[in-house]
Protein backbone atom coordinates (compact mmCIF):
# COMPACT_ATOMS: atom_id res chain seq x y z
CA UNK A 1 0.00 0.00 0.00
CA UNK A 2 2.82 2.41 0.86
CA UNK A 3 4.52 1.67 -2.45
CA UNK A 4 1.33 2.41 -4.36
CA UNK A 5 0.76 5.62 -2.37
CA UNK A 6 4.33 6.71 -3.02
CA UNK A 7 3.92 6.11 -6.75
CA UNK A 8 0.73 8.20 -6.77
CA UNK A 9 2.53 10.96 -4.89
CA UNK A 10 5.35 10.87 -7.43
CA UNK A 11 2.83 11.14 -10.28
CA UNK A 12 1.08 14.07 -8.61
CA UNK A 13 4.42 15.79 -8.06
CA UNK A 14 5.35 15.24 -11.71
CA UNK A 15 2.08 16.85 -12.82
CA UNK A 16 2.23 19.81 -10.42
CA UNK A 17 5.91 20.49 -11.10
CA UNK A 18 5.29 20.28 -14.84
CA UNK A 19 2.55 22.89 -14.54
CA UNK A 20 4.83 25.16 -12.48
CA UNK A 21 7.59 24.89 -15.10
CA UNK A 22 4.99 25.84 -17.71
CA UNK A 23 4.06 28.92 -15.64
CA UNK A 24 7.73 29.86 -15.24
CA UNK A 25 8.31 29.63 -19.01
CA UNK A 26 5.24 31.74 -19.70
CA UNK A 27 6.38 34.43 -17.24
CA UNK A 28 9.92 34.46 -18.68
CA UNK A 29 8.42 34.99 -22.13
CA UNK A 30 6.30 37.87 -20.79
CA UNK A 31 9.36 39.53 -19.26
CA UNK A 32 11.32 39.11 -22.50
CA UNK A 33 8.50 40.75 -24.46
CA UNK A 34 8.39 43.61 -21.95
CA UNK A 35 12.14 44.16 -22.29
CA UNK A 36 11.92 44.14 -26.08
CA UNK A 37 9.16 46.77 -26.01
CA UNK A 38 9.55 50.53 -25.81
CA UNK A 39 8.21 51.09 -22.28
CA UNK A 40 10.70 53.51 -20.67
CA UNK A 41 9.20 53.17 -17.20
CA UNK A 42 10.09 49.50 -16.64
CA UNK A 43 11.81 48.64 -13.36
CA UNK A 44 14.76 46.82 -14.95
CA UNK A 45 16.35 45.82 -11.65
CA UNK A 46 13.10 44.26 -10.45
CA UNK A 47 12.63 42.35 -13.71
CA UNK A 48 16.25 41.17 -13.65
CA UNK A 49 15.85 39.89 -10.09
CA UNK A 50 12.60 38.15 -11.01
CA UNK A 51 14.37 36.38 -13.89
CA UNK A 52 17.09 35.22 -11.51
CA UNK A 53 14.49 33.93 -9.05
CA UNK A 54 12.60 32.11 -11.82
CA UNK A 55 15.80 30.46 -13.06
CA UNK A 56 16.70 29.37 -9.52
CA UNK A 57 13.22 27.92 -9.03
CA UNK A 58 13.39 26.12 -12.40
CA UNK A 59 16.75 24.55 -11.51
CA UNK A 60 15.38 23.41 -8.15
CA UNK A 61 12.24 21.88 -9.68
CA UNK A 62 14.21 20.05 -12.40
CA UNK A 63 16.59 18.63 -9.80
CA UNK A 64 13.65 17.42 -7.71
CA UNK A 65 12.06 15.91 -10.82
CA UNK A 66 15.27 14.02 -11.58
CA UNK A 67 15.43 12.72 -8.01
CA UNK A 68 11.75 11.71 -8.10
CA UNK A 69 12.28 9.88 -11.40
CA UNK A 70 15.29 8.14 -9.89
CA UNK A 71 13.22 7.01 -6.91
CA UNK A 72 10.62 5.57 -9.26
CA UNK A 73 13.13 3.49 -11.24
CA UNK A 74 15.41 2.68 -8.31
CA UNK A 75 18.48 4.57 -9.52
CA UNK A 76 18.79 7.20 -6.80
CA UNK A 77 21.82 6.42 -4.62
CA UNK A 78 21.26 5.78 -0.93
CA UNK A 79 24.92 6.12 0.13
CA UNK A 80 28.29 7.31 -1.05
CA UNK A 81 31.03 4.76 -1.67
CA UNK A 82 33.85 5.34 0.85
CA UNK A 83 37.33 6.27 -0.38
CA UNK A 84 40.08 3.73 0.38
CA UNK A 85 42.96 5.20 2.37
CA UNK A 86 45.83 6.61 0.34
CA UNK A 87 43.99 6.48 -2.99
CA UNK A 88 43.12 9.60 -4.97
CA UNK A 89 39.93 9.48 -7.07
CA UNK A 90 38.68 12.33 -9.23
CA UNK A 91 35.02 11.66 -8.44
CA UNK A 92 35.27 9.96 -5.02
CA UNK A 93 32.58 11.05 -2.59
CA UNK A 94 30.39 12.67 -5.24
CA UNK A 95 26.71 11.96 -5.56
CA UNK A 96 25.43 10.53 -8.83
CA UNK A 97 24.15 13.86 -10.21
CA UNK A 98 27.46 15.55 -9.38
CA UNK A 99 29.41 12.92 -11.30
CA UNK A 100 27.13 13.25 -14.34
CA UNK A 101 27.73 17.01 -14.50
CA UNK A 102 31.53 16.93 -14.45
CA UNK A 103 33.46 17.93 -17.58
CA UNK A 104 35.49 14.70 -17.35
CA UNK A 105 32.42 12.49 -17.46
CA UNK A 106 30.70 14.53 -20.19
CA UNK A 107 33.85 14.39 -22.33
CA UNK A 108 34.22 10.64 -21.78
CA UNK A 109 30.57 9.94 -22.61
CA UNK A 110 30.13 12.22 -25.63
CA UNK A 111 33.59 12.41 -27.17
CA UNK A 112 35.10 9.11 -26.13
CA UNK A 113 38.08 10.77 -24.48
CA UNK A 114 39.74 8.40 -22.04
CA UNK A 115 39.78 8.89 -18.30
CA UNK A 116 42.88 8.17 -16.28
CA UNK A 117 42.98 5.02 -14.17
CA UNK A 118 41.87 6.74 -10.98
CA UNK A 119 38.96 8.46 -12.74
CA UNK A 120 37.81 5.19 -14.32
CA UNK A 121 37.74 3.43 -10.93
CA UNK A 122 35.93 6.34 -9.34
CA UNK A 123 33.39 6.55 -12.14
CA UNK A 124 32.32 2.93 -11.67
CA UNK A 125 32.07 3.14 -7.88
CA UNK A 126 30.89 6.69 -7.20
CA UNK A 127 27.34 6.76 -5.90
CA UNK A 128 25.67 3.77 -7.52
CA UNK A 129 27.75 3.61 -10.71
CA UNK A 130 26.87 6.47 -13.03
CA UNK A 131 28.98 5.19 -15.88
CA UNK A 132 26.19 4.53 -18.40
CA UNK A 133 23.96 7.50 -17.75
CA UNK A 134 23.48 10.57 -19.95
CA UNK A 135 25.37 13.57 -18.53
CA UNK A 136 23.04 15.76 -16.48
CA UNK A 137 24.00 18.96 -18.28
CA UNK A 138 23.45 17.36 -21.70
CA UNK A 139 20.01 16.13 -20.65
CA UNK A 140 19.03 19.59 -19.38
CA UNK A 141 20.22 21.16 -22.64
CA UNK A 142 17.99 18.85 -24.69
CA UNK A 143 14.93 19.59 -22.54
CA UNK A 144 15.66 23.33 -22.72
CA UNK A 145 15.94 23.09 -26.51
CA UNK A 146 12.55 21.39 -26.63
CA UNK A 147 11.02 24.30 -24.73
CA UNK A 148 12.83 26.95 -26.78
CA UNK A 149 12.10 25.44 -30.21
CA UNK A 150 8.55 24.22 -29.75
CA UNK A 151 5.87 26.88 -29.42
CA UNK A 152 3.40 24.46 -27.82
CA UNK A 153 5.61 22.29 -25.59
CA UNK A 154 6.01 25.00 -22.89
CA UNK A 155 2.20 25.29 -22.66
CA UNK A 156 1.27 21.62 -22.30
CA UNK A 157 1.48 19.60 -19.08
CA UNK A 158 4.63 17.47 -19.27
CA UNK A 159 5.88 14.86 -16.80
CA UNK A 160 8.85 12.52 -16.55
CA UNK A 161 7.60 9.35 -14.87
CA UNK A 162 9.24 6.06 -15.97
CA UNK A 163 6.86 3.47 -17.38
CA UNK A 164 3.17 3.74 -18.25
CA UNK A 165 1.24 6.54 -16.57
CA UNK A 166 -2.49 6.86 -15.86
CA UNK A 167 -3.73 10.32 -14.93
CA UNK A 168 -7.21 11.14 -13.67
CA UNK A 169 -8.42 14.56 -14.89
CA UNK A 170 -11.64 16.15 -13.60
CA UNK A 171 -13.59 18.87 -15.35
CA UNK A 172 -14.60 20.33 -11.95
CA UNK A 173 -18.02 21.43 -13.15
CA UNK A 174 -19.87 20.26 -10.05
CA UNK A 175 -19.44 23.00 -7.49
CA UNK A 176 -19.70 22.60 -3.74
CA UNK A 177 -23.35 22.74 -2.60
CA UNK A 178 -24.93 24.89 0.11
CA UNK A 179 -27.13 23.12 2.69
CA UNK A 180 -28.87 23.80 5.95
CA UNK A 181 -26.95 23.15 9.14
CA UNK A 182 -27.29 19.58 10.31
CA UNK A 183 -28.61 18.22 7.01
CA UNK A 184 -26.77 15.67 4.90
CA UNK A 185 -24.93 16.68 1.79
CA UNK A 186 -25.65 15.05 -1.57
CA UNK A 187 -22.65 13.41 -3.25
CA UNK A 188 -22.00 14.82 -6.70
CA UNK A 189 -18.86 13.45 -8.27
CA UNK A 190 -17.08 15.49 -10.91
CA UNK A 191 -16.88 13.94 -14.34
CA UNK A 192 -13.42 12.44 -14.66
CA UNK A 193 -11.34 11.15 -17.55
CA UNK A 194 -8.51 8.65 -17.31
CA UNK A 195 -5.59 9.63 -19.53
CA UNK A 196 -3.48 6.52 -20.12
CA UNK A 197 -0.02 7.30 -21.47
CA UNK A 198 2.25 4.50 -22.67
CA UNK A 199 5.33 5.18 -24.74
CA UNK A 200 6.53 5.55 -28.32
CA UNK A 201 10.15 5.85 -29.35
CA UNK A 202 11.33 9.16 -30.73
CA UNK A 203 14.72 8.90 -32.46
CA UNK A 204 17.01 11.41 -34.13
CA UNK A 205 20.41 10.46 -35.63
CA UNK A 206 23.22 12.98 -36.07
CA UNK A 207 26.34 11.90 -37.98
CA UNK A 208 29.46 14.03 -37.66
CA UNK A 209 33.11 13.70 -38.59
CA UNK A 210 35.54 12.47 -35.98
CA UNK A 211 37.42 15.77 -36.34
CA UNK A 212 34.47 17.62 -34.82
CA UNK A 213 35.12 15.81 -31.57
CA UNK A 214 38.22 17.91 -31.15
CA UNK A 215 35.98 20.79 -30.05
CA UNK A 216 35.93 21.71 -26.38
CA UNK A 217 33.38 19.69 -24.41
CA UNK A 218 31.18 22.74 -23.74
CA UNK A 219 31.00 23.73 -27.42
CA UNK A 220 30.61 20.15 -28.62
CA UNK A 221 27.94 19.33 -26.06
CA UNK A 222 25.98 22.47 -26.94
CA UNK A 223 26.13 21.56 -30.65
CA UNK A 224 24.97 17.95 -30.22
CA UNK A 225 22.24 18.81 -27.70
CA UNK A 226 21.01 21.63 -29.94
CA UNK A 227 20.82 19.46 -33.07
CA UNK A 228 19.05 16.58 -31.35
CA UNK A 229 16.81 18.75 -29.18
CA UNK A 230 15.74 20.93 -32.11
CA UNK A 231 14.74 17.99 -34.28
CA UNK A 232 12.94 16.26 -31.41
CA UNK A 233 11.05 19.50 -30.75
CA UNK A 234 9.82 19.52 -34.35
CA UNK A 235 8.46 15.98 -33.97
CA UNK A 236 6.87 16.77 -30.60
CA UNK A 237 5.27 19.95 -31.95
CA UNK A 238 3.73 18.10 -34.90
CA UNK A 239 2.52 15.24 -32.68
CA UNK A 240 0.75 17.59 -30.24
CA UNK A 241 -1.41 18.86 -33.10
CA UNK A 242 -1.54 16.06 -35.68
CA UNK A 243 -0.47 12.83 -33.95
CA UNK A 244 -2.51 9.80 -35.03
CA UNK A 245 -2.10 7.77 -31.84
CA UNK A 246 -0.65 4.88 -33.87
CA UNK A 247 3.09 4.60 -33.26
CA UNK A 248 3.09 8.19 -32.01
CA UNK A 249 1.25 10.41 -29.49
CA UNK A 250 -2.37 11.37 -30.09
CA UNK A 251 -2.76 14.92 -31.36
CA UNK A 252 -5.48 17.41 -30.56
CA UNK A 253 -6.93 17.52 -34.08
CA UNK A 254 -7.25 13.72 -34.39
CA UNK A 255 -7.72 12.83 -30.73
CA UNK A 256 -10.86 14.89 -30.15
CA UNK A 257 -14.32 14.19 -31.54
CA UNK A 258 -15.40 17.44 -33.13
CA UNK A 259 -19.11 18.26 -33.29
CA UNK A 260 -21.42 21.24 -32.89
CA UNK A 261 -20.53 21.52 -29.19
CA UNK A 262 -16.86 22.30 -29.77
CA UNK A 263 -16.38 23.32 -33.40
CA UNK A 264 -17.61 25.69 -36.07
CA UNK A 265 -16.94 26.21 -39.78
CA UNK A 266 -16.81 29.03 -42.28
CA UNK A 267 -17.93 28.68 -45.91
CA UNK A 268 -15.81 26.61 -48.29
CA UNK A 269 -13.73 28.95 -50.40
CA UNK A 270 -14.68 31.84 -48.13
CA UNK A 271 -12.82 33.67 -45.37
CA UNK A 272 -13.20 33.74 -41.63
CA UNK A 273 -14.99 36.73 -40.14
CA UNK A 274 -15.35 38.44 -36.77
CA UNK A 275 -18.58 36.61 -35.91
CA UNK A 276 -16.89 33.20 -36.25
CA UNK A 277 -14.27 34.23 -33.70
CA UNK A 278 -17.07 35.26 -31.35
CA UNK A 279 -18.80 31.93 -31.90
CA UNK A 280 -15.61 30.07 -31.01
CA UNK A 281 -15.17 32.05 -27.79
CA UNK A 282 -18.79 31.34 -26.93
CA UNK A 283 -18.28 27.58 -27.37
CA UNK A 284 -15.31 27.42 -24.98
CA UNK A 285 -16.49 26.92 -21.36
CA UNK A 286 -15.64 29.81 -19.05
CA UNK A 287 -13.29 27.79 -16.82
CA UNK A 288 -10.87 27.33 -19.74
CA UNK A 289 -10.71 30.97 -20.83
CA UNK A 290 -7.97 32.14 -18.40
CA UNK A 291 -5.45 29.78 -20.03
CA UNK A 292 -6.86 29.86 -23.55
CA UNK A 293 -4.68 30.46 -26.62
CA UNK A 294 -5.39 30.74 -30.34
CA UNK A 295 -3.19 28.51 -32.52
CA UNK A 296 -3.02 28.84 -36.30
CA UNK A 297 -0.45 28.86 -39.08
CA UNK A 298 1.03 32.02 -40.54
CA UNK A 299 -1.14 31.87 -43.65
CA UNK A 300 -4.29 31.81 -41.53
CA UNK A 301 -3.16 34.69 -39.34
CA UNK A 302 -2.00 37.10 -42.03
CA UNK A 303 -4.18 35.87 -44.87
CA UNK A 304 -7.36 35.57 -42.81
CA UNK A 305 -7.46 37.07 -39.32
CA UNK A 306 -5.43 40.20 -40.09
CA UNK A 307 -7.65 40.95 -43.10
CA UNK A 308 -10.86 41.21 -41.08
CA UNK A 309 -12.12 44.80 -41.47
CA UNK A 310 -14.87 46.96 -40.06
CA UNK A 311 -17.71 48.29 -42.19
CA UNK A 312 -15.51 51.32 -42.87
CA UNK A 313 -12.72 49.06 -44.19
CA UNK A 314 -10.46 49.57 -41.15
CA UNK A 315 -8.51 46.48 -39.98
CA UNK A 316 -9.86 45.14 -36.69
CA UNK A 317 -6.48 43.65 -35.73
CA UNK A 318 -3.69 46.13 -36.41
CA UNK A 319 -0.17 44.72 -36.69
CA UNK A 320 2.78 46.30 -34.90
CA UNK A 321 5.94 44.24 -34.56
CA UNK A 322 6.99 46.23 -31.47
CA UNK A 323 3.64 45.87 -29.71
CA UNK A 324 3.16 42.87 -27.45
CA UNK A 325 -0.61 43.10 -27.88
CA UNK A 326 -0.17 42.63 -31.63
CA UNK A 327 0.09 38.89 -31.07
CA UNK A 328 -3.25 38.66 -29.31
CA UNK A 329 -6.78 38.34 -30.64
CA UNK A 330 -9.35 40.01 -28.43
CA UNK A 331 -6.90 39.72 -25.55
CA UNK A 332 -6.10 36.02 -26.08
CA UNK A 333 -2.50 35.06 -26.97
CA UNK A 334 -1.79 33.83 -30.49
CA UNK A 335 0.71 31.10 -31.38
CA UNK A 336 1.82 30.76 -34.99
CA UNK A 337 2.47 27.10 -35.72
CA UNK A 338 3.51 25.79 -39.12
CA UNK A 339 2.11 22.34 -38.30
CA UNK A 340 -1.46 23.60 -38.01
CA UNK A 341 -3.31 22.82 -41.28
CA UNK A 342 -4.43 25.66 -43.53
CA UNK A 343 -7.79 27.29 -42.81
CA UNK A 344 -7.88 25.85 -39.30
CA UNK A 345 -7.77 27.49 -35.89
CA UNK A 346 -7.73 25.82 -32.48
CA UNK A 347 -8.67 27.79 -29.37
CA UNK A 348 -8.09 26.14 -26.03
CA UNK A 349 -6.19 25.66 -22.81
CA UNK A 350 -3.20 23.57 -23.89
CA UNK A 351 -2.46 22.71 -20.27
CA UNK A 352 -5.08 20.00 -20.79
CA UNK A 353 -2.80 18.22 -23.23
CA UNK A 354 -0.67 15.75 -21.25
CA UNK A 355 2.67 14.32 -22.34
CA UNK A 356 4.79 11.95 -20.30
CA UNK A 357 8.39 10.99 -21.03
CA UNK A 358 8.74 7.40 -19.86
CA UNK A 359 12.38 7.72 -20.91
CA UNK A 360 13.79 11.23 -20.86
CA UNK A 361 15.63 12.37 -24.00
CA UNK A 362 19.17 11.05 -23.99
CA UNK A 363 22.16 10.57 -26.27
CA UNK A 364 23.92 7.37 -27.28
CA UNK A 365 27.15 7.21 -29.28
CA UNK A 366 28.29 4.72 -31.91
CA UNK A 367 31.78 4.81 -33.37
CA UNK A 368 31.33 1.57 -35.33
CA UNK A 369 28.39 2.56 -37.57
CA UNK A 370 30.61 4.38 -40.09
CA UNK A 371 33.98 2.80 -39.40
CA UNK A 372 35.28 3.25 -42.96
CA UNK A 373 34.42 6.95 -43.18
CA UNK A 374 35.66 7.90 -39.74
CA UNK A 375 32.29 9.40 -38.83
CA UNK A 376 30.61 9.12 -35.46
CA UNK A 377 26.85 8.64 -35.07
CA UNK A 378 24.97 10.22 -32.18
CA UNK A 379 21.47 8.99 -31.47
CA UNK A 380 18.92 11.00 -29.54
CA UNK A 381 16.29 8.71 -28.05
CA UNK A 382 13.22 9.40 -25.95
CA UNK A 383 10.14 7.35 -25.11
CA UNK A 384 7.01 9.44 -24.74
CA UNK A 385 3.25 9.56 -25.23
CA UNK A 386 0.73 12.38 -25.19
CA UNK A 387 -3.04 12.90 -25.40
CA UNK A 388 -5.61 15.65 -24.99
CA UNK A 389 -7.31 15.07 -21.64
CA UNK A 390 -10.58 16.99 -22.00
CA UNK A 391 -12.25 17.60 -25.35
CA UNK A 392 -14.24 20.47 -23.83
CA UNK A 393 -11.02 22.44 -23.23
CA UNK A 394 -10.59 22.97 -27.00
CA UNK A 395 -12.58 24.56 -29.81
CA UNK A 396 -11.86 24.29 -33.53
CA UNK A 397 -12.77 26.61 -36.40
CA UNK A 398 -12.09 25.37 -39.93
CA UNK A 399 -13.20 25.70 -43.52
CA UNK A 400 -16.25 23.64 -44.43
CA UNK A 401 -15.61 20.66 -46.73
CA UNK A 402 -18.73 21.21 -48.85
Amino acid sequence: MNTKRNLINLQLFAISSGRRLQEIDARRLEIRQLLEGDDQELDLEKLEQELRDLETERTSIEKRQAIAAGIADGTVPTRTVPQPEGEVRAFTGMERDEVLSTAEYRSAYLQGRPLNEAEQRALTTAANSAGAAVPTQTLNMIIDKLRQTSALFPRITDSYVPGNLSIVVANAKNAAAWKSEGTDGTPADDTTVNVNLTGYELIKLVEISAAAEAMTIDAFEAYIASEIGRQMAVAVENAILNGSGTGEPTGILKGITWDETNSDTFAKGGTIDYDKLMDALALLPTMYHPGATFVMNRKMLFGGIRKIKTDTKEPIFAYNAQDRAAMTILGYPVIIDDYMPDNTIVLGDFGYYYMNFAKVPGIDVSREAAFKSGKVTYRGLAVADGKPALAEAFVRINEATV
